[in-house]
């Protein structure tokens, strides 16, 4: 028992060393964190009519092609950088639109024929810290019009045709930490053919990023687990005390009696009580150290080893011996 308490007292000791020194591990620090947006507002302007009230109808409704005038929309994108860090943002945008005309076959839009017209953009524009732009561009649909006729009477078919306005560009910001390019590519889709139409506007980008580090940290101490090894320890050094004080060790005679019970266990076989001692003064002696030394002796001569009980059962003078020819073999319990 004394044994399985100070094992017990180690382990603890083992992990109350490891919850005090755990290691080390990686983190990612961030050095530089941005946020980046792109996206559109339009109206859509309508030729004098006596159907409707206003010339400009807002986003989300249907609009009539026979009274569409022309359609304005503002594009706009953003980049803003750590407050606490300084650095300087690039940025260029082009604005144009992709007329086509396209079949869907399976569920697959596949082209049939395609031009790209240039609408606007800028290039190499400077800020520091935090970048925005923004540019209203009006659109006239006559002139993708015009090509899609013109097309069709090629090409002697009359596909499907759409304008895609595209709104595409990039943001470069350099800063003490290293460089991040964030590119964006934001588009609304204009049917062309359709007597009636709605612009289906997706959703704004929005988009983050970050500049970082790995570094080796010590992991943090979590004092709370001690708690469990430290009672265990508390516990079990209760406990080694209270053998130390308390516990009787077996006395001399004590242990001879232990002693003797466990040859009987293993040799009682060979073992002879006897009530009559004989005369070790006129017999030549022989002391043997152990009992297998007793037993080797009593397997070697085919001989018993015998025994004179006391009241208790112990061997008379804690002697057991073997009684040869010439010569008495003894052994004394020790």
């Amino acid at each position: 028992m004394l044994a399985i308490a100070i094992i017990i007292i180690c382990l603890s000791i083992f992990f109350i060393y490891k919850i005090l020194y755990p290691g080390t591990e990686e983190k990612q620090v961030t050095l530089y964190s941005y946020s980046m947006t792109a996206g559109c507002d339009y109206k859509v302007h309508l030729k004098e009519n006596d159907i409707y009230n206003a010339m400009v109808l807002e986003e989300n409704m249907i609009y009539p092609k026979s009274i569409f005038d022309r359609l304005s929309v503002n594009y706009h994108a953003g980049f803003s950088g750590s407050s606490g860090t300084l650095s300087e943002i690039t940025a260029d945008y082009v604005i144009e639109a992709k007329v086509r005309g396209f079949q869907i076959k399976e569920n697959n839009k596949r082209i049939v024929y395609e031009k790209t017209f240039p609408v606007s953009g800028q290039s190499n524009l400077k800020f520091i810290k935090e970048a925005n732009i923004s540019e209203e561009v009006s659109i006239d649909l006559s002139q993708y019009e015009s090509y899609v006729n013109n097309a069709e009477s090629v090409i002697k078919a009359n596909p499907s045709s759409e304008a895609e306005l595209i709104f595409s560009g990039s943001f470069k910001a350099e800063t003490e930490f290293g460089n991040k390019e964030e590119k964006f590519v934001y588009s609304i889709i204009l049917p062309i053919r359709d007597s009636l139409f709605a612009i289906n506007k997706p959703a704004d980008i929005e988009k983050t990023g970050s500049i970082t580090k790995t570094e080796i940290i010590e992991k943090s101490v979590k004092r709370t687990l001690l708690i469990i090894p430290g009672i265990i320890i508390f516990v079990m050094l209760l406990f080694i005390v209270y053998i130390m004080v308390y516990a009787k060790l077996p006395t001399e005679d004590e242990y001879r009696v232990l002693h003797f019970k466990s040859i009987m266990r293993k040799h009682g076989s060979r073992i002879v009580r006897v009530s009559r001692s004989i005369n070790f003064s006129r017999e030549a002696v022989l002391v043997i150290k152990d009992i297998e030394g007793m037993i080797k002796i009593s397997d070697q001569y085919n001989l018993s080893i015998f025994y004179i009980p006391r009241e208790n059962g112990m061997p008379e003078e804690n002697r057991m011996f073997i009684p040869g020819k010439d010569i008495c073999y003894v052994y004394y319990l020790k």
